[in-house]
């Protein structure tokens, strides 16, 4: 169940926000094309945050020593210390070197899973990757002795991902293939067979897992959230004005939905020089089913 009386708008002015996360009683989250990472609480007070000159942050994870761990272009892995931004890795494997990183998860032993377009993305012609992109797509895994192989192929986009609290199972949202798709993780940190998490109708872009196995993606062409169970269920849908990029249960309870939206065509740059439109914004909501 989806309490709409308690949708709120708790941040606005951003460009493009994405990469959701709830840590340590704040939520996380990048605005991918001002450069930088935000800290926020659950009411929307800005406590900090953390420049990335010349990088397009937008995957966040931490490490088991919580270092935090950020995807930017050219599959690099960043983190920041003491306002320092620091390359913790420059993934390079089957001689592919200028795909670009989409999202990134750590597991419970520090190995980092990272979702990678596979081929170099173009950030003017969008149109241009959907096709560009299919079937290049990878989950590439950095190693806790920072070797690097790729553990999953072939897919269209590979976008946000999630581990069961168990640690057995691998999530991934296949973007330009409208799915979600899942994999056993074995003991060495490889994943198994790919399966069929959920089919939709429309691209998926982030997600977030509840404590009953019900995934919460965001389907921004058709400014949706839809929770989803294992095999294709949709047992909720909560509908929002602009695009919807990503999703992510936190706050006190874990029973808050957080959702960044924006309306990306209006944010162009203007020929004249005027001042760039803001219509990005974070959004929380009420939902029933707590955090994984």
């Amino acid at each position: 169940m989806v309490n709409e009386d308690s949708r709120t708008t708790i941040i606005d002015g951003l460009i493009f926000p994405e990469g959701l996360r709830w840590r340590d009683d704040e939520l996380w989250f990048c605005d991918i094309e001002e450069h930088e990472v935000i800290t926020a609480d659950a009411a929307g007070t800005v406590r900090g945050r953390l420049e990335f000159p010349g990088e397009y942050p937008i995957g966040l994870a931490w490490l088991p020593d919580g270092k935090l761990v950020v995807g930017g272009r050219f599959e690099r892995l960043l983190t920041a210390r003491d306002g320092e931004i620091r390359v913790l890795h420059d993934i390079e494997v089957d001689g592919v070197t200028d795909s670009w990183s989409n999202d990134t998860v750590v597991d419970a032993t520090g190995r980092i899973y990272v979702s990678s377009f596979g081929k170099a993305y173009d950030l003017v012609d969008h149109e241009s990757n959907v096709q560009k992109l299919k079937g290049a797509g990878r989950i590439v895994l950095v190693d806790r002795d920072g070797s690097t192989r790729t553990v999953a192929g072939g897919l269209s986009m590979p976008n946000t991902m999630q581990i069961t609290p168990d640690g057995e199972t691998l999530i991934c949202c296949d973007s330009f293939a409208h799915r979600v798709v899942k994999y056993g993780i074995e003991p060495d940190g490889s994943l198994g067979p790919e399966e069929l998490f959920a089919q939709f109708n429309d691209m998926t872009d982030g997600s977030t897992l509840d404590r009953d196995g019900g995934l919460w993606v965001a389907l921004p062409h058709v400014k949706q959230a839809r929770r989803v169970l294992d095999g294709g269920e949709v047992t909720d849908v909560i509908e929002f004005e602009d695009d919807v990029f990503d999703v992510a249960l936190g706050g006190p309870d874990g029973t808050t939905l957080f959702a960044s939206t924006s309306n990306l065509a209006a944010t162009t740059p203007p020929a004249d020089g005027s001042k760039r439109a803001r219509p990005g914004r974070i959004i929380r909501i009420e939902v029933d089913v707590p955090a994984a």
